[in-house]
């Protein structure tokens, strides 16, 4: 293969390919440092890599990983050239056969195989079946609005690969927020390979033979794991880009409690903003910002509000003066301040690798906190600007010399371009509106929603996937995607409901919805180019479903609390593919189209136009009709059909899922009684209970039942008891039979 003489014109350098066979491959040309450790993390065996170029001292600091508290950690020694470490190091890696190289100043290569029958997971947001094998997956995070078939990347990026083979699994985690490219056996040749585009080296996991829950479980120690959401944000959410004016907004609420169908908040986009400065409200549209939201906390509603990075270039503008003053701004490569073009005309970006930065950025939530705002949306935070594609193109093998990128930022290492770090830019503003709402209101969980991530960007933000189309093929795709961003460690993630873009029909509304209820995150939002898609925006027939799915939803908020609790213990997502608890099923193993949520409940929507029935698998043991019905043997096909109002769900044999009654908010919810449904005449369950909002389930300020159900009776083990809860009603229910229950207090 043709080599080009260094130093190269990375423009230059996009005509070379390099696809992974051996002969292709260029030169090794690695002459820097390297560390290797290892430790057990969650019973999961993880080797770690540290690998710098020359002329650097060490490895640029890794943003992704926390250091476990409780893991033995033991260095390895590398024997004979770095290069080929984890080739000789175990057995494991023998079976991926892992390499790596230097191939240029700012390219990485890595190669490893693929067993013909394995299967690969994860990578965060893919626009992707369930199985990411045969495709190339670029991990550089941008903004597309056309989410077509042949686009690669997306808004997240989160370097994590979890390979299936013979019923247990692996995982390679290349923590580096530049750009990556996953070739997964593209060629057919049981080859896989990576190349990373960086000048500042890498560190790379390699989490050793486990099951699928102890993997994420070890990935989740490592990157760390969502808090509990406040209860508030797990219902159900309203958007639109967007309502015009305050009469329109409190319309919306009016017509959800008018209509009885729940919800918790109302999003306002872009145009509640005084021409789209971030951290101002319109005093033409919303003069009475403060009372229209103390309007709506009265009728139980909380208000999300978006916030861009981009700050408009206005010298009478406080945000853009201020941050001028401190030099809080992204420069480009001769020190002058960088301008794109967003919402605002030109603006100015805060570079969020600073933590001064993200100091001054957190306290100007002042202004949303002191409004009475409860939560934050971060969007365009890839950063997203008007009129460019993707910035560095998708065929580049070389990283572009600072000049030729977007800015510069400043790392603790020092000044870095742009590309370097560039998937870290959403994740870093998220933490910032995270810690300046914990900081303004320290007794209050934060809701904060990203649209751009990295590894780790569970700590700080739930997820959307950003801007699907109302489309039936991206209701079917959201299944897929939204199983692989769980498995990259991200449990409270959701799509929009009924498509963002183009115009939703009364089907596909209905539809979306069957499945949404199911989403950890759960919004309607929809582009002001289409049609109105709020739930009672069709005929009657459309409502009354989308009323009985929220209804449901509401009704299910004890086990999806149950299911964030998992989360934080185990680093388990609540949307879980079938081979999670069934890992032995390789039937089970090809589905992408139903998923388990949580253990208990098989999710088996309808994603196809006219479609009334469809083939459902189930898995071993016996399964019930959510809605009623006789328990249906699994292990096995059945072609089950499904009303446009029906919940397109199966309960496990065994289960005690616990049921809050109706309401309208979860205001309500703590007051409300609750009923533990039980399936089958030999049942378990679990139910935790904590204040909804607060911290105090840190401090063990929460309740914890093990719940029974044998030989009739229904009993009670209480684990933990630190939460003084309202009373309320407890009742178990077993078919026709329902009874009045007192939990255990001791």
């Amino acid at each position: 293969m043709k080599q080009l003489e260094s130093p190269t014109d990375w423009l230059e350098a996009r005509k070379i390919k390099t696809r992974g066979r051996e002969e292709q491959r260029p030169a090794n040309i690695f002459a820097g440092g390297s560390s290797c450790d290892s430790a057990e993390i969650q019973g999961v065996v993880v080797s770690r890599l540290s690998v710098y170029p020359k002329g650097s001292e060490s490895a640029p600091r890794t943003f992704a990983v926390i250091e476990p508290e409780e893991s033995s950690v033991e260095g390895l020694e590398a024997e004979g050239e770095a290069t080929w470490f984890w080739k000789r190091s175990s057995k494991d890696q023998q079976l991926l056969d892992f390499e790596w190289q230097q191939s240029s100043e700012s390219r990485w290569n890595f190669y490893f195989k693929l067993p013909k029958d394995a299967m690969c997971f994860g990578l965060g947001e893919r626009l992707s079946g369930f199985n990411l094998r045969g495709r190339v997956h670029t991990l550089f995070n941008h903004s597309d609005n056309m989410h077509v078939p042949t686009l690669d990347p997306l808004y997240k990026s989160i370097p994590f690969l979890l390979i299936r083979h013979q019923g247990r699994y692996q995982g390679i985690f290349l923590d580096s927020p530049a750009r990556q490219r996953w070739s997964l056996d593209v060629e057919l040749e049981e080859q896989a390979s990576i190349e990373l585009l960086s000048r500042r080296g890498f560190t790379v996991y390699l989490f050793e033979t486990s099951s699928l829950p102890d993997l994420l479980a070890a990935y989740t120690a490592l990157t760390g794991r969502s808090k509990l959401p406040p209860n508030w944000s797990l219902g159900h959410q309203q958007s639109r880009w967007s309502y015009p004016d305050e009469s329109t907004v409190l319309a919306v609420a009016a017509e959800f409690r008018t209509r009885n169908i729940p919800c918790d908040a109302i999003v306002l986009d872009i145009d509640f903003m005084d021409e789209y400065r971030v951290f101002t409200s319109s005093p033409e549209r919303f003069p009475n910002f403060k009372e229209m939201i103390a309007k709506l906390q009265d009728q139980n509603f909380r208000v999300v509000t978006i916030v861009d990075p981009g700050v408009k270039k206005d010298a009478k503008y406080f945000v853009y003066r201020d941050g001028k003053k401190h030099d809080y701004f992204c420069k480009k490569a001769d020190g002058k301040t960088f301008y794109g073009k967003v919402w605002p005309g030109q603006s100015v970006f805060p570079d969020f690798l600073r933590e001064d930065v993200r100091l001054w950025w957190a306290a100007l939530h002042g202004f949303l906190v002191e409004n009475n705002v409860s939560g934050v949306w971060n969007d365009m935070n890839e950063p997203c600007l008007f009129g460019q594609g993707c910035p560095l193109p998708l065929d580049a093998i070389e990283l572009p010399k600072e000049h030729h990128q977007l800015f510069m930022q400043q790392s603790p290492e020092g000044d870095v371009g742009h590309f370097e770090v560039r998937n870290l830019y959403g994740l870093e503003m998220s933490r910032a509106t995270w810690e300046g709402l914990t900081a303004l209101r320290p007794d209050e969980r934060p809701f904060v929603l990203s649209r751009a991530g990295y590894a780790g960007i569970q700590r700080y933000a739930a997820v959307w996937l950003g801007d699907n189309m109302s489309w039936w093929e991206h209701l079917a795709v959201s299944v897929p995607m939204l199983l692989n961003v769980g498995l990259s460690g991200v449990p409270f993630c959701g799509v929009d409901v009924g498509g963002f873009g183009d115009d939703c029909s009364p089907e596909l509304l209905a539809r979306w919805y069957a499945l949404a209820m199911f989403y950890p995150f759960f919004r309607n939002h929809c582009s002001k180019a289409g049609a109105e898609q709020e739930p009672w925006s069709f005929n009657q027939r459309v409502e009354d479903a989308i009323r009985h799915f929220v209804e449901t939803r509401y009704r299910l908020l004890p086990y999806i609390r149950c299911l964030f609790w998992e989360h934080i213990r185990t680093g388990a997502p609540l949307m879980r593919p079938i081979i999670w608890d069934y890992p032995e099923d390789q039937f089970a193993a090809e589905i992408d189209d139903q998923f388990l949520f949580g253990r208990d409940i098989l999710v088996t929507p309808i994603v196809k136009r006219g479609q009334t029935e469809r083939s459902v698998y189930l898995p071993n043991g016996l399964w019930y009709p959510f809605d009623g019905g006789e328990p249906l043997e699994g292990g096995r096909l059945h072609k089950v059909g499904f009303e446009l109002d029906e919940v397109p769900a199966f309960v496990r044999d065994g289960s005690i899922v616990p049921f809050v009654d109706l309401i309208q908010s979860t205001d309500y919810y703590e007051l409300a009684p609750i009923t533990f449904k039980v399936w089958g005449d030999h049942a378990m369950g679990l139910y935790l209970d904590d204040d909804g909002i607060s911290f105090e389930y840190e401090e063990d300020g929460y309740n914890e039942w093990l719940l029974r159900y044998d030989n009739g009776q229904f009993s009670s083990n209480l684990a933990n008891f630190g939460y003084i809860a309202p009373e309320r009603e407890y009742y178990f229910q077993h078919g026709l039979r329902k009874e009045r229950v007192h939990l255990a207090r001791e």
